[in-house]
């Protein structure tokens, strides 16, 4: 019987007991009595309606503490490990960045510090050059007033040697022009002249 069936032979029913005179004992109308008699149709008493309401109980109390429960316990447990996981993926990116941060502050250290180091080196490498270059040119300037020392007393030694070669020449050949043996003091006067002329 299907509840359609049920609740349009409930109607009959109803209309039946409107129909009857309503018998002393009976159960009283109202919509109380409505309804008690609309369960009564439909096979539900009182009786069973309690073991149906205790076993629905039983069941609700079976299910509640050995599946819904559990089922509720894992969901936390998940939502715990979820934000626990959140909570660690988060934690990590944070030290990352932090780690990421003290790399590149380590790296801008470590280049600002090669750029010192070679502004250094390049600095020493030009005191060194300018340095070698002085001593060079301190060298060179020595090397030069040596080598002029050393010509300019050449010079005058030569110029010595050419002096007395020329002025012994002049006396030779003044002798020989004259034909006549010069002595000392003649012999001198000519050189000094000789020395003289060739001084000009």
């Amino acid at each position: 019987m299907t509840f359609l069936s049920a609740l349009l032979a409930a109607d009959a029913a109803k209309a039946a007991s409107h129909a009857a005179p309503a018998a002393p004992g009976a159960a009283s109308s109202g919509p109380l009595g409505d309804i008690i008699k609309l369960f009564g149709d439909f096979g539900v008493d009182g009786p069973h309606l309690l073991i149906q309401v205790i076993n629905f109980s039983i069941l609700a109390f079976v299910l509640y503490r050995f599946a819904v429960k559990p089922a509720l316990g894992q969901m936390e447990e998940r939502n715990r490990l979820i934000e626990k996981g959140l909570a660690d993926a988060q934690a990590a990116t944070q030290r990352l960045a932090e780690a990421q941060q003290a790399a590149d502050a380590k790296l801008n250290a470590a280049s600002d510090e090669a750029a010192r180091i070679l502004a250094e080196a390049r600095n020493a490498a030009k005191a060194a050059v300018e340095a070698a270059r002085a001593e060079a040119q301190a060298a060179q300037t020595e090397v030069i007033a040596k080598a002029k020392a050393a010509i300019e007393a050449d010079r005058v030694k030569m110029l010595a040697e050419v002096r007395g070669e020329v002025s012994r020449l002049v006396v030779d050949t003044a002798a020989k022009v004259l034909a006549e043996n010069l002595d000392d003091a003649t012999r001198g006067r000519l050189n000094e002249a000789a020395v003289k002329q060739l001084a000009r």
